[in-house]
C-alpha cells in the first residue's frame, strides 16, 4: 500500500505501478462515471512521487490542487508533474484522464539526447512545471480536437500492448512513447500566449548552453539569444530553471566535467578547460562546492 508521509500526504511507490524493470512505462485510466480506476489509485488523495507523471485530460471537467493552489482543467489539457511535486483532483466525478509515468531517474536512456534538444520538450516537460508552481497559474498546453484524437489513438495502442504484455511490448511502449513525445513538443512549440514563447525562448538558450558550454558565455550573449532586455530575461529564466543562468551553466559545465573524470584520464587542468573554467583552481572550487568532494577523489572513487 502507499507509504503514509507525513499524515496528510502519501507516496506513489513505483513498484505499484511499474510492471517490470526492464519497462519503466506505465499507463493507468481513470473515469469514475464509468467505474474505471485501478488498485493504487490516488488520483483523489493527496500524494507525490518520485518518477515522472504526464496527464492527460480525455473530456470532462475537474479541479486540480497542485502545491495547495487550484487549477480547473478540461478536455484536451496536457501536463506534466515532477516527482514530489504534492497534488490530487478534486470535483472529478466527470473527467476522463489518463496518467502516463515513467521513471528517467531510474532509466535515463528512455529520452535521448535528441529527444532533450527539442524546445518544446524542454518547455514542456523541464521548464513549465517549475515556472507554473512558481508564478501559480494553470498549464499552457491544451490540445484542439484533432490533436486530441490523435492522441487518444496512441495511447489507447499503448494501453493494448500493456494490458497483452506479449514478447516485445516493452520496445513498443518506448517507442509510442518517443512519439508521444515528439507530437506535444511540436504542438507546444505552435502556442501563442506570451508565457508559452518565453519559455520556448529560454529552451533555445538551454540549448545554445548545453552545446557551447565550453564557450565565453556571459548574460549578455544569453540575452540577446532570447530576443529580451536583460532584465526580463534574468527573471524568466531563474522563474523556470530554479537557478540564475550563469548557475545553470556552471552546473552543465561540472556535470561534462563529471563525465569527463569518468570516462577519460585527462589531466583535471585539461578538464577544467574542456568545461569552460578558464581556471582549474577555481573550478576544483566549484566542483568540491557542488559535490562534497574534490574532483581527483572523485576520480578516484569512482574507479
Amino acid at each position: 500500500m502507499p507509504e503514509i508521509i507525513n499524515r496528510m500526504t502519501e507516496k506513489a511507490l513505483a513498484l505499484n505501478y511499474f510492471q517490470s524493470k526492464d519497462c519503466p512505462i506505465n499507463l493507468t485510466r481513470i473515469n469514475y462515471r464509468l467505474q474505471q480506476s485501478h488498485e493504487y489509485d490516488l488520483t483523489e488523495r493527496e500524494h507525490y512521487h518520485d518518477f515522472l507523471e504526464l496527464v492527460f485530460i480525455l473530456s470532462g471537467q475537474a479541479v486540480h490542487v497542485l502545491e495547495g493552489n487550484e487549477y480547473t482543467v478540461s478536455a484536451g489539457d496536457v501536463f506534466v508533474l515532477q516527482g514530489y511535486q504534492r497534488h490530487f483532483f478534486k470535483e472529478a466525478d466527470s473527467v476522463e484522464l489518463v496518467n502516463l509515468m515513467f521513471d528517467a531517474i531510474d532509466d535515463p536512456n528512455i529520452i535521448t539526447h535528441k529527444l532533450r534538444q527539442l524546445e518544446g520538450f524542454k518547455a514542456l516537460f523541464v521548464l513549465e512545471p517549475h515556472y507554473r508552481a512558481t508564478y501559480r497559474y494553470r498549464n499552457m498546453l491544451q490540445l484542439t480536437r484533432d490533436e486530441l484524437a490523435i492522441i487518444e489513438i496512441i495511447l489507447n495502442t499503448m494501453f493494448a500492448e500493456q494490458e497483452q504484455s506479449k514478447e516485445g511490448y516493452e520496445i513498443i511502449l518506448v517507442n509510442r512513447f518517443v512519439e508521444l513525445i515528439i507530437l506535444l513538443s511540436r504542438y507546444y512549440s505552435h502556442i501563442k500566449t506570451n508565457r508559452a514563447k518565453a519559455l520556448l525562448r529560454i529552451s533555445k538558450v538551454i540549448n545554445y548552453m548545453e552545446n557551447h558550454y565550453a564557450e565565453n558565455i556571459n548574460v549578455d550573449i544569453l540575452s540577446e539569444r532570447a530576443y529580451m532586455s536583460k532584465r526580463n530575461f534574468m527573471r524568466t529564466f531563474r522563474g523556470a530553471a530554479g537557478l540564475s543562468p550563469i548557475n545553470y551553466l556552471k552546473q552543465i559545465r561540472l556535470q561534462k566535467a563529471r563525465k569527463l573524470l569518468t570516462e577519460t584520464n585527462l589531466m583535471i587542468e585539461e578538464i577544467a578547460a574542456q568545461c569552460g573554467f578558464s581556471d582549474s583552481n577555481y573550478f576544483i572550487k566549484c566542483f568540491r562546492r557542488a559535490y562534497k568532494i574534490t574532483p581527483n577523489k572523485f576520480r578516484t572513487g569512482f574507479r
